[in-house]
């Protein structure tokens, strides 16, 4: 497995032969030829491997672990929750391994059993300042707003250079001249290391917290310092996403989508998709308020099931595209329900809200036609510049750089127009300002769209106190009131080519 963190696959090979020929029946054996299939290109037969070696009995944490990740990245996300619950193997482990557990029952909604095994961290002296903040992202999510800020704090005080405990610190609530953090993030400005996601984090929070206070111009240099440090570091991701995005746009201008499979039976999703801080989580909160609706959170498992019909690592480019024009999709969709239904829980529909679906929101109409699609639409200048406001990493890297975000919300805005014209009647939008303002209104529309009864409680966000894992978890959990729009006014200047951007494209 070293081998393959520093990329030497030969070695690797060797390694795997050598292991072959001594303990063929070894999950470990098992594991590196999943890691090896994986690097070659080859997902099915690392979804197989993978399998394999769940079946094989290790007493290994971090090998099981590692055999969790491969499962998920697989696909295999039922096996991979099977093997996690197996007695024996998950024994005395060290806290980064605990923490690594906590995060994996995260991805299946169970926070409970997530903070217990945060807890057991701390309460065996296997604390580090990752565990405290771990722990107050768990609260956050849970809504326990106080505990959190103690968590972030602590592990401030442990790693005072932790960027990530800093920015979920300044975004847990907002700051005030009375209340605030701004010397702890002065503080660990001047100690991080220059140019790193550290450091970028805490510009972030940096920026956060200024423009709470009331001091836009300091906090514009520090949200374009953070951004310029996170570009500098993503650049080759946002070339690859907007690579991605373009092959498909390119793909699909000149080929249809594939007739719809026949509805599978048993729970169906509903797909929450649009682009990040669109309000996705406003809806799915809302619609989560329904008894015969269960939220399920941000699900990869669609994409997933792409590349294991595609046998290909990637979902948007030549490749995959050669490879479905003869797969089934109808399979993709059985396997995406094998993977999910279970999260419903006993109601008829699930939440899938994985925002990136929209990329391919053709196929899943293809795959999955009794599922139902809801599309979060709000005014330009106000997501690009919440998403600008956000750090995002590498998950959307094309966020970090005006031009480039410009650029993508434009081919966004004609592959959304292309999936309406090639599935005319399967894709809802819904307005962002409009689901505030007149929530029970634009509510029974989607509610008709999925073939639902209206239910008064839908309306009432408030009301909905599950957790929740997204950017939004602190906002989410207020009542509804008039949308936060225009605050990219209060940098108009600096903005105003992005604004005259927008407008052309």
């Amino acid at each position: 497995m070293d081998y393959l963190e520093q990329g030497l696959l030969a070695p690797a090979r060797a390694q795997l032969e050598a292991l072959e020929a001594t303990a063929p029946a070894d999950a470990g054996t098992q594991l590196l030829a999943a890691e090896i299939a994986w690097h070659d290109d080859r997902v099915r037969d690392s979804a197989t491997f993978a399998l394999a070696a769940a079946r094989l009995a290790t007493d290994d944490p971090d090998l099981g672990c590692d055999l969790v990740s491969a499962l998920l990245r697989a696909g295999e996300v039922v096996a991979a929750r099977e093997y996690l619950s197996k007695p024996g193997w998950s024994g005395g482990v060290s806290g980064a391994c605990l923490a690594r557990l906590a995060d994996f029952r995260l991805g299946f909604g169970e926070y409970a059993e997530s903070l217990a095994l945060l807890d057991e961290a701390l309460a065996t002296g296997k604390g580090t300042a990752p565990i405290h903040f771990y722990r107050g992202r768990l609260l956050t999510f849970c809504g326990r707003l106080e505990e959190a800020e103690t968590e972030y704090l602590h592990s401030l005080r442990l790693e005072p250079t932790l960027g990530e405990a800093a920015l979920a610190l300044a975004t847990l609530r907002i700051q005030t001249l009375d209340s605030h953090h701004l010397p702890i993030l002065q503080a660990g400005l001047q100690r991080v290391a220059h140019g790193t996601r550290d450091h970028a984090a805490f510009e972030f929070a940096h920026y956060k917290t200024l423009e709470d206070l009331g001091r836009y111009d300091e906090a514009w240099q520090a949200l374009a310092r953070g951004n310029a440090i996170m570009h500098a570091r993503t650049r080759d991701y946002a070339q690859l996403q907007d690579a991605a995005l373009q092959c498909s746009l390119e793909y699909y201008a000149s080929h249809p989508l594939p007739q719809p499979a026949d509805v599978p039976e048993g729970p169906q999703p509903i797909f929450i998709i649009g682009l990040p801080r669109s309000g996705t989580t406003v809806l799915e909160r809302l619609l989560g308020n329904h008894t015969q609706v269960t939220a399920a959170g941000e699900l990869f498992d669609f994409g997933r099931q792409l590349r294991w019909a595609g046998d290909h690592r990637h979902i948007q480019d030549d490749t995959f595209f050669r490879r479905m024009e003869g797969c089934d999709l109808g399979e993709v969709g059985r396997r995406y329900l094998a993977q999910t239904q279970w999260r419903a829980h006993g109601t008829r529909y699930f939440i899938d809200k994985q925002t990136s679906n929209w990329m391919v929101a053709g196929l899943l109409h293809a795959a999955l036609p009794g599922a139902r699609i809801l599309h979060l639409v709000r005014e330009p200048m106000d997501v690009c510049f919440s998403i600008f406001r956000a750090m995002f990493g590498d998950a959307y890297a094309i966020g970090n750089d005006l031009a480039t975000l410009a650029a993508h919300y434009g081919k966004y805005r004609r592959l959304m127009s292309r999936w309406h014209a090639l599935a005319p009647g399967a894709i809802l939008d819904v307005p962002y300002e409009k689901l505030v303002q007149s929530p029970e209104t634009t509510l029974r529309e989607v509610l008709a769209h999925c073939g639902l009864e209206w239910e008064p409680a839908c309306s009432d966000l408030s009301a909905n106190r599950n957790p929740v894992s997204t950017l939004s978890a602190t906002q989410i959990r207020q009542p509804l009131r008039a949308p936060s729009s225009g605050i990219w006014r209060r940098y108009a200047a600096p903005l105003r080519r992005l604004s005259e951007a927008l407008s052309e494209g």
